[in-house]
């Protein structure tokens, strides 16, 4: 008896202390969310705002799906996830380069007018800050 009651101690201290460290992860992220959100709304640097999003898609990727989630909610958010990355790509944490077409692409980037640059910037601002507010407001709210 003396053993078991010994056992069941040693047991619910474990569990607390592995429950904690989930807490602590969490709080983390939570925090580096925030800071985050911050960042967002002082830049509007289109690179910027693609390494934030991509870094906050990183941290909803880690959550998703967990016991007590709004399942309708995150498909929807996991749908605005997907369409996001099909339409920006990545490679190490800058936008992709184009690879062996790059010339030709450059030469026909410096005949666009900048006025079609800007607003193409623009946009790829509005859709990264429509990914990470949405983000935010999961997580956040």
């Amino acid at each position: 008896m003396y053993f078991a009651i010994r056992l069941s101690f040693v047991l619910a201290v474990l569990f607390c202390l592995t429950g904690n460290g989930n807490a602590r992860m969490l709080g983390a992220d939570f925090n580096r969310l925030q800071q985050l959100q911050r960042r967002s709304h002082q830049s509007n640097d289109a690179n910027t705002q693609l390494k934030i999003a991509y870094e906050v898609i990183g941290i909803y990727d880690k959550y998703k799906g967990q016991k007590g989630s709004d399942l309708l909610r995150e498909a929807q958010l996991n749908s605005e996830v997907n369409d996001f990355k099909r339409k920006n790509v990545v490679v190490d944490g800058v936008p992709a380069q184009g690879g062996g077409i790059k010339d030709a692409v450059k030469k026909i980037a410096d005949e666009v007018p900048d006025d079609v640059k800007k607003n193409a910037k623009d946009i790829a601002v509005k859709i990264a800050k429509s990914v990470t507010k949405s983000i935010f407001k999961y997580f956040l709210n």
